[in-house]
């Protein structure tokens, strides 16, 4: 249910202002940004968190739309599930949409929709025998608020539900993230 409902907003913000975003095709601002994210994985056995840097490069299509291309990887984080000793990390990099109501006035706050996929690489190592590496593709749906300090500085938090495809072991995560962007 909680996809379902972080699709059909941001698909909802994206059909509102598209009318507005295509009006003008040259009206786009490309930016960088990075993102401290804690996830907290529901995982087959045991339930890791892990810390990740973020970066990410993207654009934006008038004041209501940007894509973003991400690339994300945590620290490893040891864990012993059934006593076992187990050392792992998570890896993704993929593509997100972003829909953006902006509020008030001078329309410094706005709210964020985001909608994405990405490829998550989970790298185990148990303990003195078996390394592993798990490929499986995650289906990412979120929102969040974000706040522009003038033209070219932003910040913004999200949180994010991400549903794993593929990724055998792992079920689903909560990601949340903070970071500043710059927009050039």
């Amino acid at each position: 249910m909680k996809k379902v409902t972080f699709l059909l907003t941001g698909l909802t913000g994206a059909v509102f202002c598209a009318e507005n975003v295509f009006a003008d095709p040259y009206n786009y601002r490309p930016y960088v940004g990075t993102d401290y994210v804690y996830g907290d994985v529901s995982a087959k056995g045991f339930s890791p968190q892990y810390s990740s840097a973020n970066v990410r490069i993207g654009s934006e299509y008038g004041e209501f739309l940007s894509t973003e291309l991400f690339a994300s990887q945590s620290a490893s984080r040891k864990n012993r599930p059934q006593g076992i000793k187990l050392k792992s990390s998570l890896r993704s990099y993929g593509l997100d949409l972003l829909a953006y109501l902006p509020l008030g006035c001078e329309k410094r706050f706005s709210l964020v929709a985001t909608t994405g996929i990405g490829e998550y690489v989970a790298k185990e190592k148990l303990y003195p025998l078996k390394h592993h590496n798990e490929h499986g593709y995650g289906y990412r749906f979120g929102g969040g608020i974000k706040y522009a300090w003038n033209q070219n500085w932003h910040s913004r938090i999200l949180a994010r539900y991400v549903n794993f495809d593929h990724l055998h072991g792992f079920d689903h995560a909560v990601e949340y993230s903070a970071g500043v962007e710059f927009h050039f």
